[in-house]
């Protein structure tokens, strides 16, 4: 059973200082492969932030590049407000010819439109009374008022398509008074404006949201709105009257957002187990071999060097014990007719029994030829290590075959208390040696014997 619980304790210690170590090795790559993940993900952060301060960049200039076409389309009129028709359509196709994102182009006298260009696609447009349109009256007062451009959209258009609207108010002067001519509008496709970019940012990668961030309310305009509670990176655009803000996220979320361990393949939890195991049975032939260095080869008890140790640690602890010295009856007789291997023998039977005798705390040696020490931990009473001692006399009293003999041992037995008898390890056992002489004196008719069966 004592030696079933040794081993047992051998493949726990041996199993957690494997774990330990292979844990420590796991932190270590861990530790690596997490300044890794944060060093890689700052890098794509930078590089999103690039490729977005480049998108940005060029939805600003094209949004940007269709106001001033409202700009030169009010200085036109104003110059010239009863300008013909024809002329308009022809200084609209230009812009249309230059700027690919633009729709369309409409002139509204008086909030109304009546010039549409291109005409075919865009007919609903005509007649679209925008002082008067709900959804456009608050723009194009602004557009009067403030005497700025206003951009408004994106918006599902009357003539269909999600368009951004940006209106210029006009202004002419007639006998010194300024007076409203109408609103210069151009329509811009605004899907295909954000398409046109999103390839620039690898669209298989990221995902990219635009809203309007103004004063009054924030509209979300395109893209997956969820992306603004996320640890996305922003940039704002500005334009007059009007702000947006685009947010982009990469699809799989930033490295170090992700679970680290995801990070690793199966190789290297492969590797973890191959470590673990292998670490195992190195400790446990290292405790293993630890052990063995303790243990007299024959018995599998303590050695001489190891008892020592045991009741030098005892002694240091000033916790009281029972030192006590074995010595078998008629051994040499043994050894001497019936040779060292059943001598032999009657050493490694008797040795078993003095250990099953003792508690899991008590400690047995051969401190040499047929000499035993035992010690007896924390012994309170008399009673108490007599009743151990008689337990081993008992056990060795016992008939023992070995091949075909049948032994009855003799041992004599002396003893000595710390601290009560002595306070260092030769005083014990000087003590207990002079006690076990004695013992051996009062019995000198009882020797080990034996008979063939």
């Amino acid at each position: 059973m004592k030696s079933k619980i040794k081993n047992l304790k051998k493949s726990l210690n041996s199993f957690f200082a494997s774990l330990l170590v292979s844990a420590i090795v796991f932190y270590g790559f861990y530790s690596l492969q997490k300044e890794e993940i944060s060093s890689q993900s700052n890098i794509d952060r930078f590089v999103a932030l690039n490729n977005l301060n480049i998108v940005s960049n060029d939805i600003e200039q094209e949004i940007k590049n269709a106001i001033s076409y409202t700009e030169f389309f009010s200085l036109i009129i104003s110059q010239n407000p009863t300008i013909e028709a024809n002329n308009l359509e022809k200084f609209a196709s230009l812009s249309l010819e230059n700027n690919k994102n633009i729709k369309s182009v409409q002139f509204a006298p008086n909030g109304v439109v009546s010039i549409v260009y291109p005409y075919i696609g865009n007919e609903a447009a005509i007649g679209h009374d925008l002082l008067n349109d709900p959804k456009r009256k608050e723009y194009a007062q602004k557009a009067i008022e403030k005497k700025v451009s206003i951009l408004q959209g994106p918006i599902v258009a009357k003539q269909g398509g999600y368009l951004i609207f940006n209106r210029k108010a006009i202004f002419y002067e007639e006998n010194n008074i300024e007076k409203l001519w109408g609103l210069a509008v151009v329509a811009m496709d605004f899907e295909k404006i954000v398409n046109s970019f999103k390839t620039k940012i690898n669209n298989d990668k990221y995902l990219i949201s635009i809203r309007t961030k103004n004063k009054d309310n924030i509209e979300h305009l395109f893209g997956e709105q969820s992306i603004f509670t996320k640890n996305a990176i922003f940039r704002n655009i500005d334009f007059p009257e009007n702000s947006w803000e685009i947010a982009l996220y990469p699809k799989n979320g930033w490295a170090d957002e992700q679970s680290i361990f995801s990070q690793f393949n199966k190789l290297f939890y492969f590797a973890n187990i191959i470590i673990f195991t292998l670490l195992f049975f190195v400790f446990k032939n290292y405790f293993s071999s630890q052990e063995r260095s303790k243990k007299d080869p024959l018995t599998n008890t303590l050695n001489k060097s190891a008892i020592k140790k045991v009741v030098n640690k005892r002694i240091f602890s000033k916790k009281s014990f029972v030192f006590i010295i074995i010595d078998i009856n008629g051994f040499k007789d043994i050894n001497d007719n019936l040779g060292h291997y059943i001598g032999d023998c009657v050493l490694i039977e008797l040795s078993n029994r003095f250990d099953n005798a003792l508690r899991e705390k008590d400690y047995v040696s051969r401190f040499g030829g047929d000499e035993f020490i035992i010690c007896l931990n924390n012994q309170k009473s008399d009673v108490r290590y007599s009743d151990i001692i008689e337990r081993i006399k008992n056990a060795s009293k016992k008939p023992m075959q070995i091949e075909n003999y049948l032994f009855e041992i003799s041992i004599s037995i002396g003893y000595s208390q710390f601290p009560k008898d002595a306070k260092n390890y030769n005083d014990l056992y000087k003590l207990a040696d002079k006690n076990m002489y004695e013992n051996k004196q009062a019995t000198r008719s009882s020797k080990s014997k034996y008979k063939l069966l």
